[in-house]
Parts: C-alpha cells; structure tokens; sequence
C-alpha cells in the first residue's frame, strides 16, 4: 500500500490538499466574523485536514476503477496492475475514509454537512463519467472541466464549517475559482508530450490542441490565476512579496515552455510542469502567509 501511495497518491499531494484545507480556514477567519470568533487550531480543524485528504484519495480510487482496464494495458507495471494492491482494498480504504469525512462534517453542523453530500454527489456523477463517458472521454478540456468543478465544491465543504451565512461571499468565490484554474493549468501542463513521447491509446492535450496550443493554453489559463491571486491578495491587503513571486513563477513557466517549443523534448516540460505545481502550491502558502503575519 505505501508504494501504491508513493506511485499515485504520493506525500507530496497529500501535503498540498492539507494547505488547501488550512488555505480555505485561514480566509474564512480573516472574512468570516463566525469564524474568526471560533477557537483557534484544534483537533476540528487537524481531523478536517485527514478529511479532506480522505476526499481526494476517493476521488483517485474513483479514477482506478473508472481507467483499471486501459492501464493494464498501458501501465501493466504500475502497483495496482501488477496484483500488489487490489482494488478491493483500495474500496475499503476510500469507505473508511467516507465514514471519516460524514464524521467531521457532522461535527462541525448541518450546513457543513449539506456542502458534503453535494460534493459527495458530484464526485459518484464524475464516478460514473456523468453516464456520458464516451462522449465526455472524446472532448478532453471538457472532461477536464466537469472533473475538476469538484475543487470549488470542496473548498465550499470546508467553508461551510466555518462561515456564517450568507455562504457565497466574494472570498469564497474566488478562492474556488482560484482552485479551478490552477488545477486546470496543471491537468494541462502535466499531459504535454513531444510528438516522440505519444503514446496510442494514452490522451494528452498535445494532441487535442496541438504541441504549441496546449502550451498556450497553460499559460492564459495561468495568467488568469495570476489575475484571480492578486485580486484576493488585495482584498486581504497582502504586502508585495506574493505579487512578485507570482509574476516571477509565471514568466519561467513561460521561459520554460519558449524552450520546449523550440526544442521539443520531454525535460523542459517536466520543468514547466514542476513550474506550475509550485504556483498552485505558493498561491495557497502566499495567502496562509499573509494572513498570519497580520494576525501577529
């Protein structure tokens, strides 16, 4: 199991979904006069963080399921397809993480529950590929899309533990739009190939949009994550250390994609891909960061 874990579910992910939580709390006692009245860090707030990584977990098992047949195929060495795991245990896994999940949301109240069940209702809709997968599976950016609407519905779950109503609030709003276009330039960036590295049966949005296109379409996706950042960082009345380094992650995103499309080769995109995790991941730590060094 933790070679499974390290393979597809790696640490790495499982820290990033933690400051996604810590991300959503930290804005909502900054915003929220309910929250920031609550008591500080606690056992609520560390088994949220067990939940939300139980969340996407399930959303990976989900995955597994819905692709076992095509990677045994393409991927016959991965743990899973090589019998190391089973997906019988990994089903095991995700339902005890459920139990977890309704657990603390039931703790936290009947609001924070009925933001739950609605995420919970769209990922078994993203499960069964909204009982359109062949249509959906054809049109790659919109099967991008469907999926990863999850990220602002589960950033609305762990809002609704600590927000008074009205829940949709423009800090809400953009922290869930902020989710969907990181995540959606990274789903991009981390499917570009050179035309050498395509492989038949295995999708990459350098055949969908072309070698040049699909690096495009990072980028304006990244610029208009960058443009979302700063409009929550100004509402925050961040300093402008954020506003930098967002701007410097951006332009060697850009630089790193210039020399990947004059040079097509399989190491500049990995470094662009790395490139744009680290703006994902600095667009939450920036806003932690900032709210922190107010309170103090």
């Amino acid at each position: 199991m933790w070679a499974y874990l390290q393979e597809r579910f790696p640490p790495v992910n499982m820290a990033l979904f933690a400051i996604l939580f810590l991300t959503v709390y930290a804005v909502a006692r900054a915003t929220q006069p309910a929250a920031a009245a609550l008591a500080g860090f606690g056992a609520r707030e560390a088994l949220g963080i067990v939940a939300v990584i139980s969340f996407f977990f399930r959303l990976r098992v989900f995955d597994e399921i819905k692709d076992y047949a095509a990677d045994a195929v393409n991927f016959p060495e991965r743990v899973l397809q090589s019998g190391r795991v089973t997906l019988g245990q990994l089903r095991r896994l995700a339902g005890a993480g459920l139990l977890l999940e309704a657990a603390w949301s039931l703790w936290l109240g009947p609001g924070t529950v009925l933001a739950w069940l609605l995420a919970v209702g769209y990922s078994l809709l993203m499960r069964y590929e909204f009982f359109a997968p062949q249509w959906l599976r054809a049109r790659l950016v919109l099967y991008a899309l469907t999926h990863l609407l999850i990220m602002p519905l589960i950033i609305g779950w762990v809002w609704a533990a600590y927000a008074a109503r009205p829940l949709l609030t423009l800090p809400l709003l953009l922290l869930g739009l902020l989710s969907l276009l990181g995540g959606l330039a990274f789903e991009i960036a981390r499917k570009i190939k050179p035309a050498p590295a395509e492989r038949p049966g295995v999708d990459s949005y350098s055949r969908t949009l072309g070698y040049a296109g699909a690096m495009a379409a990072v980028l304006l996706v990244l610029l208009a994550g960058t443009v979302v950042q700063g409009y929550l960082l100004r509402l925050l009345h961040a300093r402008s250390w954020p506003f930098g380094l967002m701007a410097a992650l951006f332009a060697a995103t850009a630089a790193a994609y210039g020399l990947s499309w004059r040079r097509p080769a399989a190491r500049p995109l990995k470094v662009a891909e790395l490139l744009v995790s680290l703006f994902m991941l600095t667009s939450y730590v920036a806003i932690i960061v900032e709210i922190v060094a107010q309170v103090r």
